[in-house]
């Protein structure tokens, strides 16, 4: 590829963000290898490393269990009917325009409930810079409000900042928006954790761009919102501080679901995405990856291996393009208490909920996720390091609720790279960074 070639790729994705993106050079490196870098949408053609990851303990409970607990809260729920959650509308984007270089930044997705309310205020309490990226402005605001507060209720000193900020993952043009905001900052760690999920209810949703909501928050919204980031990223390379010695990361909030051999991803259907005829045959306007029927259960678990094959093909871009950005994915555990279940019949997700923190004590706290998702920004083991995946499965004795988070395997599925390439090429045209 041609240096015009490189350059008019990097031109046309500044011109996606609505601004000209700073692409700073770390040290060693030419201003046209850091350009390469940031362009992870361009077309790489070398093959994918589809080295296996090491093997995770077996989470022998759990298949059993989860069945158990499935059954009381069916049973519980006899003729009752899931209830849908309404739309907010969306407000203005509340940013700064400085960035204080002393402490890194980072960039948290769904961070005004769960995993990443609770990581964020952690990351905060670290000395990062958080930007609490949230559906609404609202709720980012109100997600400030309730760290601060705990943190004084607690003793906790918030050595680093809270910068609510509105990114509606359901709207490619808040996507945008969002990033345009950033003024081509330096980004140390862009966590994706948001995530939708409508198991239980078969009403076809879509997003303010038409796509099926499960998967185009979880996987299109990400995609897009990762690839306008990108220049952030690498920008952090050489500009970071070196208070923990990490280098820029990309950590994404996947789950073993995405695996249908796992305990909980043999629960209904599994995860599959054949050979993406959903989207070859209706575009945008498809409802399953696969064309087979709609199923909200199976669009949820299809979107966490959507997760990890996007994660595995933009650490193989980034890799071939010398870029020092890590992308690794990571499961959290079952946790039940979060935002992610908000859209379930509200007595099956009270029954889900006793029997599987109560009765068979395999569901992690948010407290437990909030630790795996600082983890895996944070960690030094991790340093360099890409292209993992770390669960955090049942492990009776271990940890504060039984549970051992530690390196593992994808499934079969998301070890094909070519079925990688081939989403990433769909999703690139469905958001707008191809013709």
């Amino acid at each position: 590829m041609t240096s015009q070639h490189l350059h008019a790729r990097v031109a046309r994705a500044n011109a996606a963000r609505g601004l000209r993106a700073r692409v700073v050079a770390p040290a060693g490196r030419s201003i046209a290898t850091a350009r390469r870098s940031a362009i992870a949408v361009s077309a790489a053609r070398a093959e994918t490393d589809d080295a296996a990851s090491a093997p995770a303990s077996a989470s022998s409970r759990r298949d059993v269990v989860l069945g158990g607990a499935l059954a009381l809260a069916s049973s519980a729920l006899a003729a009752t009917t899931p209830v849908a959650i309404a739309d907010e509308a969306p407000t203005t984007t509340e940013t700064t325009t400085t960035t204080t270089r002393d402490r890194k930044s980072v960039v948290v997705t769904g961070s005004n409930s769960g995993i990443g309310l609770d990581g964020a205020a952690k990351l905060a309490a670290r000395g990062y810079d958080v930007t609490l990226a949230c559906r609404t402005l609202a709720k980012a605001q109100a997600a400030k409000a309730s760290i601060e507060a705990t943190a004084a209720a607690n003793g906790v000193v918030l050595t680093g900042s809270l910068t609510p900020a509105e990114c509606d993952l359901a709207s490619l043009d808040s996507i945008r928006a969002f990033a345009a905001s950033r003024r081509a900052a330096p980004l140390d760690a862009l966590v994706l954790n948001a995530g939708v999920e409508f198991s239980g209810d078969n009403t076809v949703r879509r997003t303010a761009d038409g796509f099926e909501i499960t998967v185009g928050v979880n996987h299109l919204g990400h995609f897009l919102l990762t690839n306008l980031l990108l220049p952030d990223l690498e920008a952090a390379a050489s500009a970071s501080p070196q208070s923990d010695g990490t280098t820029p990361r990309v950590v994404v909030t996947a789950s073993e679901v995405h695996d249908p051999a796992s305990p909980g991803g043999n629960v209904g259907l599994g995860a599959g995405l054949g050979d993406l005829r959903g989207l070859a045959e209706n575009g945008a306007a498809f409802e399953m990856l696969d064309g087979s029927p709609y199923d909200a259960d199976k669009a949820y678990k299809d979107s966490k291996l959507c997760n990890v094959l996007f994660a595995r093909e933009l650490q193989r871009r980034l890799r071939d393009a010398g870029s020092v950005v890590t992308v690794n994915t990571f499961g959290p555990g079952l946790i039940t208490r979060t935002g992610l279940f908000r859209a379930q019949n509200p007595l099956f997700v009270k029954v889900f909920d006793f029997a599987t923190n109560e009765i068979f004590h395999v569901a992690e706290t948010v407290d437990g996720g909030g630790d795996c998702l600082v983890r895996m920004v944070t960690d030094a083991e991790l340093e360099g390091v890409g292209d993992v995946y770390y669960n955090n499965g049942i492990a009776p004795g271990e940890g504060k609720t039984g549970h051992k988070f530690e390196r593992g395997d994808v499934s079969a599925e998301a070890m094909d790279g070519e079925k990688g390439k081939a989403l990433w090429a769909y999703s690139e045209r469905l958001v707008g960074l191809s013709a």
